[in-house]
């Protein structure tokens, strides 16, 4: 193996370390989910924060092009203002969430359902594209219907996909443990 490879090739350690902390946070957002929610919500609230003060400190110009500063700083104004509701009310934030999620889900289904009758791919990617669609669309009804069961639903399903990966990245610690024994 060259001393190039050596230098990119991450470690046992460092494996198995993201392995076991990715397995704990998954077990962390399972087991704790309104806890996990409520962090969520507070890491999107100042994301639009900070969103909404980069949008007025850069209101003359945006992405390259002078623009009218007044609707710029009262855009950077709202979004600040949404960010401080999400950390003063942080269910109802969640609500919002999901429903931005809600229909982010509905309009992708039905551009893919657009995507599946408009006939510019094949067969098998017009089933795909229309079974994609009808799922979206499903999702987001059951999203709009129960938003906080939804959240918590999410929670608890990105936690088991954290513990998943977080098994397979321990996993791979060991083979590439095993794999460097065989080399030498």
């Amino acid at each position: 193996m060259s001393e190039f490879a050596e230098l990119q090739a991450p470690s046992f350690g460092a494996i198995l370390g993201r392995g076991i902390l990715v397995t704990l946070l998954g077990i962390m957002m399972i087991v704790f989910t309104y806890a996990s929610i409520l962090v969520g919500d507070v890491l999107a609230a100042v994301l639009l924060i900070f969103l909404g003060i980069s949008i007025i400190t850069t209101g003359p110009v945006f992405f390259g092009r002078e623009k009218n500063t007044w609707w710029m700083i009262v855009l950077g104004i709202l979004i600040i203002i949404a960010g401080i509701l999400g950390i003063l009310f942080p269910m109802m934030f969640t609500v919002y969430l999901v429903y931005l999620a809600a229909f982010a889900a509905l309009f992708s289904g039905i551009t893919d359902l657009v995507a599946a009758f408009s006939g510019k791919v094949g067969t098998a990617g017009k089933v795909l594209s229309a079974l994609s669609g009808v799922l979206g669309i499903l999702l987001s009804i059951l999203f709009l219907c129960q938003p906080l069961i939804s959240a918590f639903t999410i929670i608890d399903v990105a936690g088991m996909f954290l513990v998943a990966f977080g098994v397979v990245a321990i996993i791979e610690a060991f083979v590439v443990r095993s794999a460097a024994k065989k080399a030498e």
